[in-house]
């Protein structure tokens, strides 16, 4: 669970985040909308620890998140950023495997678990394992279409490097 209390983020005389206050169960999942400035980038960063906060408690299954190693906290926990957030000199596989090989897994696994997670988002591990994703942009079929930075296909694989084995954290 992830518990958000009274949390702030003020950067200078600019409040960016004001007084939030959620809870996510484990295993739910939670999506952040909202107009542009309105803090939802602001509000993961500081679940994860890339920013810090001026007031308030974050909580990760009633443990501060201070009180974690901040490697682990990040390696443990997935979300997808406004856009794809994928590097865009590295294939869709590669993109997929970021975390699981910084956690160390033997390369059989990690290909084994990103041809998993390919199939999950229906995607074709044969078609899309080698492509980069400057090359999924304007994507048809179950994910939808749409041209460049219209999401559709491109976004898939930052969905599926955010998804845990559990569905919702690795091992």
């Amino acid at each position: 669970m992830i518990e958000l209390k009274n949390v702030s983020c003020q950067f200078g005389d600019k409040i960016a985040v004001d007084r939030v206050g959620l809870t996510i169960e484990t295993g739910e999942t939670c999506v952040l909308v909202g107009s542009s400035g309105g803090g939802k980038s602001t509000t993961l960063k500081m679940i994860n620890r890339l920013l810090p906060r001026s007031a308030g408690e974050i909580l990760i299954d009633n443990q501060s998140v201070d009180s974690f190693d901040v490697r682990q906290l990040r390696l443990n926990m997935g979300y997808v950023i406004q856009g794809t957030g994928l590097f865009p000199h590295w294939t869709v596989a590669r993109n997929i495997g970021l975390v699981p090989r910084l956690l160390g897994w033997e390369t059989a696994r990690t290909q084994q678990r990103v041809h998993e997670l390919l199939a999950l988002l229906g995607m074709e591990a044969a078609e899309f394992a080698g492509k980069y994703p400057h090359q999924l942009s304007g994507g048809t079929g179950p994910a939808g279409g749409g041209g460049p930075g219209a999401g559709g296909r491109s976004q898939h694989p930052a969905d599926g490097r955010a998804v845990r084995r559990t569905g919702c954290h690795y091992p």
